[in-house]
């Protein structure tokens, strides 16, 4: 058995207490809390002697207790409203890459779409974070702002609120609908089927913004309720092609990736007799046959500008981030003749 600096015998691995680093140290137990907790200024000398006792007895400081003491949890709670879509796993990889930089741990909440899930996930995890970033959050208004009072400090990512203390990180998806349009003016394509995200997603409603460029172009554009999974865009692609369009924009590359699937049952040609394009440039939106036109979004920077905008000054306005048009096989020039109706 091995012997302590003082002569006696250690403590049982995962034992260890306060007090033994104190007796190993010999200061007081105050002394030993002030230097494992960060706590007030403690000399050199005393702080190496107090750690080296707590190496040798194994001793870890309970990180409830830790918290009390300093009034930080060196914690940051995220909620997002899907956790399966790799849009928001992506944005997560930003921001605990650099909360893990300066020693700070993520908690994570998915909300599978439901504002009221969300809500109450939000201010429980309020209760015991620095802080909270909510991804493209769904609940209302005066919701968000009860979450804000009960947050120290809070980050929104896509969406704005106007409110002195909440700040947000935003991608410019008007920008990213425009050069949408265009392209496909480019093309020659006049009628445009948009498949829509989910009601509450304040990043739709920017999308929707954007093709006001499309009526300037000469382009028709129909709107149709659809969803943000894969398998909205499947079960949403029949009434698509209702409307007789010679392209299709989702809102997102996860509901393409639904309607490619569809058109291939069906037999349409893409781009041949429809051009589809997706959003945000999913990875796998490069590997489909033929790949996926997308407007490409770092997600990962997204996350990262989050947590930069958490740490700096949360509450001092909008930072926007800027996408860029991929093209690949998905998009080609319109059919001289738009193709009927799939008859069922």
């Amino acid at each position: 058995m091995s012997k302590t600096s003082r002569g006696g015998a250690a403590p049982s691995a995962g034992r260890a207490t306060i007090h033994d680093v104190a007796r190993i140290a010999a200061v007081s137990t105050a002394t030993v809390s002030r230097v494992m907790s960060g706590g007030k200024p403690v000399s050199t000398e005393v702080t190496d002697r107090v750690r080296a006792a707590a190496r040798e007895v194994g001793y870890r400081p309970n990180p409830a207790a830790q918290t009390l003491l300093r009034g930080r949890s060196q914690t940051i709670g995220v909620v997002a409203p899907d956790l399966g879509n790799p849009y928001f796993a992506e944005i997560l990889k930003g921001v605990a890459a650099e909360a893990a930089e300066v020693g700070h741990h993520t908690l994570v909440a998915g909300t599978d779409e439901d504002p009221e899930r969300e809500y109450r996930s939000a201010l429980e995890l309020a209760r015991w974070v620095d802080g909270l970033l909510l991804c493209a959050p769904r609940m209302s208004t005066p919701r968000l702002k009860e979450v804000a009072a009960a947050s120290r400090s809070l980050v929104l990512i896509n969406r704005v609120l106007r409110h002195p203390s909440i700040g947000a990180v935003v991608v410019d998806y008007s920008e990213g609908v425009k050069v949408l349009c265009e392209h496909l003016a480019g093309f020659g394509h006049e009628r445009i089927v948009y498949l829509e995200g989910p009601p509450n997603a304040w990043s739709d409603r920017q999308r929707q913004r954007g093709f006001r460029t499309a009526e300037a172009l000469g382009q028709t554009v129909i709107p149709i309720p659809c969803g943000s999974a894969m398998q909205d865009g499947y079960a949403t692609a029949d009434e698509a092609l209702k409307h007789q369009p010679t392209a299709v924009i989702a809102f997102n590359d996860h509901v393409a990736l639904g309607v490619f699937t569809r058109l291939r049952e069906l037999g349409i040609d893409v781009p041949g007799e429809l051009s589809l394009i997706g959003i945000d440039d999913a990875p796998m939106s490069a590997h489909t046959d033929p790949g996926l036109t997308t407007f490409a979004v770092s997600t990962v920077d997204l996350g990262r500008l989050a947590w930069q905008k958490f740490t700096s000054d949360p509450g001092a306005g909008v930072v926007h981030l800027s996408g860029s048009l991929v093209v690949r096989g998905s998009t080609g020039p319109a059919p001289r003749k738009r193709r009927r109706a799939t008859k069922r």
